[in-house]
């Protein structure tokens, strides 16, 4: 019997099996795909994760210290900051550079088997997986959920999976552009409404182009696509659009009896933007660690695996809440609004104290949040078009703090 099997072979199930591995547990790790790292995302990392999880230099395409956004008028604001703020990478191989550690540490991969199944008793886990027509059965003391957003295999492990109902719509495509220097933000209605669009570039004047709405996708990307190829930002896509689901809020309990789910799988990505590689490592580590305790303890019961919840819940849970607050505003509101509040934020005495300020992180976004919030110009104009953040602002000078139920 295995110690620990890990469905999906993305960050969070590959820094998971590397840990495990390590403290010199068994591992296994099943993906149905053949490619380890190809997902869709447009893969950019921040300070944070660059500095923890610290990508080659053949892995980073470029590194980007500004952006421009594209306000619903057509008209360009650029941000800029004296120090890089993100990182362009190549997904694919910074994601498995880590699976090639795992490997290198002890734990065995199996690519193309999809699992089907999992059955979970006072003694161990039960996994059933499908390859060229057959079926395998391999079982474990513990099962780690990794496979991304909606997998029905959360609800066969006791893991939550309800409350994902509320997400975002990702799609993503290529294109060949000229002069692209730095990532391009859309909005406006012509996007969709509190959606936004995007064109980052990697190498060779190839850009990402995407979307990520909170609707059903429909023939809004079309519309984007055609936009922007009338303004002169290419010419043609380069292959077919693909989508992806994108969770905004935590799929709790990310624990049960010999269970755990992490990364998009527990629904932890940053609702602001529906980045999860940073919170997907973060999560790994944490579960890691939790199983490494239990299985020296020989106590895999969700009272036990319930530390890792607690673990991620104290780093990034009040992260979320505001990441959420934050994106409920800006789906609240409408173009002429959001013309208004670029336009505020882009004077000179917001800018300094917002955008280029100490708080600006493109893997933390509360530190921004709190402080648009509380400035004495920028959160006026906040509290004219949403008054929630009148509410908000109230709680955070009574209380110290700067909670979202």
């Amino acid at each position: 019997m295995r110690d620990v099997i890990i469905i999906g072979a993305g960050p969070s199930g590959n820094i998971a099996a590397l840990n495990v591995a390590k403290a010199g547990f068994s591992v296994e790790v099943y993906d149905w795909r053949t490619k380890i790292g190809d997902k869709l995302c447009t893969g950019i990392i921040g300070q944070s994760c660059y500095k923890e999880y610290p990508p080659t230099k053949s892995q980073i395409y470029r590194s980007t210290s500004s952006a421009t956004i594209v306000a619903p008028s057509g008209k360009n604001y650029l941000i800029n900051n004296s120090n890089p703020q993100a990182y362009i990478i190549d997904r694919i191989s910074y994601i498995e550079a880590f699976a090639i550690k795992a490997v290198d540490a002890g734990a065995t991969y199996h690519l193309g088997k999809k699992i089907v199944s999992v059955e979970i008793t006072d003694k161990e886990v039960t996994v059933r997986s499908e390859f060229n027509g057959h079926t395998e059965v391999s079982t474990s003391k513990a099962v780690v959920v990794a496979t991304g957003f909606g997998s029905p295999l959360l609800k066969m492990a006791g893991l939550g999976n309800d409350e994902n109902k509320n997400f975002l719509t990702g799609c993503q495509t290529a294109v060949q552009t000229d002069d692209l220097s730095r990532a391009t933000v859309f909005l406006g209605s012509q996007i969709g409404h509190g959606s936004f669009g995007w064109l980052v570039p990697t190498k060779h004047n190839q850009a990402l182009l995407g979307l990520a709405t909170p609707r059903k996708l429909n023939g809004q990307m079309d519309s984007l696509i055609k936009h922007l190829i009338n303004k002169g930002y290419f010419k043609k896509t380069e292959y077919p659009i693909r989508k992806w689901g994108i969770p905004v809020n935590p799929s709790t309990p990310t624990y049960n009896n010999r269970a755990l789910s992490i990364g998009d799988a527990a629904g932890l990505t940053k609702p602001t933007t529906g980045g999860g590689i940073y919170y997907s490592l973060i999560s790994g580590e944490l579960a890691a660690k939790a199983l490494i305790n239990a299985l020296k303890e020989e106590d895999l019961s969700a009272k036990q695996l319930r530390l890792y919840e607690v673990a991620w819940k104290s780093l990034l849970s009040n992260e979320i809440k505001l990441g959420n607050f934050a994106r409920r505003m800006f789906e609240s509101i409408k173009d002429s609004q959001i013309e208004f509040l670029i336009s505020k934020l882009m004077t000179d005495d917001v800018r300094g104290d917002l955008l280029e300020s100490n708080s600006v992180s493109f893997d933390w976004h509360s530190g921004i949040i709190k402080e648009a919030v509380m400035h004495t110009v920028f959160g006026k104009c906040l509290n004219i078009l949403t008054p929630e953040f009148t509410r908000q602002k109230s709680d955070m000078r009574s209380t110290g703090s700067f909670e979202v139920a």
